[in-house]
């Protein structure tokens, strides 16, 4: 896949990915030029390329770091502080090769912790832990700050998300594009994540809101029985709904978990009394790493080299 192409994809990623869904929308002014990243610079003996501009939407500014500071901060954002030290380091080598395949700066929001964070924000965050956390990884981050996932001699689009439905999803089925290290595979681990499991509920007049707001006519919905509001769902090769009907429109899982604020694309719905019951299993826009399901991997013995190549097959680990 040619760099530009996957920088493309990698952007439209950032703008759709949870656990990044807290991320704003920069604003229209142009942005400092980054240096563009060539495959021949990412070979085992090079140095690592300096990070990509960092739009803050806490601060409104673009900002420069160093990549020990990025590292801390994303990793920070994303997990536990006592998570096993190989998840941690399997997440800060996907971020920073994240943030270098765009291309273009990445859209974080430091005051939320959505993306990457600075020093004050987790001095408040980790209060009297913060020395110890921070302590901890620093030293991480000073071990991994010269590791890249590479495919094909690049920094590969390692994307991540919070839990998978035990198997994690193919990129083309949320972001159109489909890159080879971004199929899918098997995470049983996940199934005995906290959280794997949750529901939701709305009432009619809520559902019936927001199938407004995603195009339903109202005398569509008026005429049609709630219990038949919704009909069978299509699913892809995971497990995940790739489209579903609503009053006789198809719509994709994807759109519907936007518009439900649901926590994955793989959901079921059940009508009751006058209540819509959705069920989901799996958090975030499942493809890439599978955070949980590292720090399963981890705790079994695995280090952040295997953790990261397992998730993105065909992927190296370039130090």
């Amino acid at each position: 896949m040619k760099k530009s192409s996957l920088a493309v994809f990698a952007f439209a990623l950032l703008a759709a990915a949870a656990p990044f869904a807290a991320l704003l929308v920069p604003p229209a002014a142009p942005t400092p030029p980054t240096d563009s990243i060539q495959a021949d610079d990412l070979s085992p003996a090079a140095t690592p390329q300096p990070l990509p501009t960092l739009y803050d939407a806490g601060t409104g500014t673009n900002r420069v770091v160093s990549v020990r500071d990025f590292l801390i901060g994303a990793a920070a954002c994303e997990m536990p502080p006592t998570w096993n030290d190989n998840t941690l380091l399997a997440q800060m080598v996907a971020s920073h090769s994240y943030a270098l395949a765009l291309g273009a700066p990445m859209q974080v929001n430091s005051a939320l912790c959505a993306g990457w964070t600075d020093t004050e924000v987790l001095k408040a965050r980790w209060g009297d832990d913060f020395t110890a956390y921070y302590s901890r990884f620093a030293a991480l981050a000073d071990g991994a700050a010269g590791a890249l996932l590479c495919y094909g001699g690049a920094p590969a689009a390692a994307c991540y998300h919070s839990i998978s439905n035990g198997v994690t999803e193919a990129s083309q089925n949320v972001w159109t594009s489909a890159l080879p290290y971004l199929q899918g595979v098997a995470s049983p681990w996940d199934k005995t994540a906290d959280g794997y499991e949750t529901t939701i509920t709305y009432s009619c007049e809520q559902v019936d809101a927001i199938l407004q707001g995603l195009g339903l006519e109202p005398e569509t919905l008026a005429d049609t029985a709630p219990a038949a509001w919704f009909g069978a769902a299509q699913l892809d090769e995971a497990g995940y709904v790739a489209s579903m009907s609503v009053c006789g429109e198809a719509f994709s899982g994807t759109r519907l978990r936007r518009a439900l604020a649901l926590r994955s694309t793989c959901f079921a719905v059940q009508y009751a009394d006058g209540t819509f019951t959705f069920t989901t299993r799996g958090y975030g826009h499942c493809v890439g790493l599978s955070q949980h399901g590292a720090q399963s991997m981890a705790e079994g013995g695995a280090d952040w080299r295997e953790i990261l190549t397992y998730y993105f097959p065909g992927c190296e680990v370039v130090e």
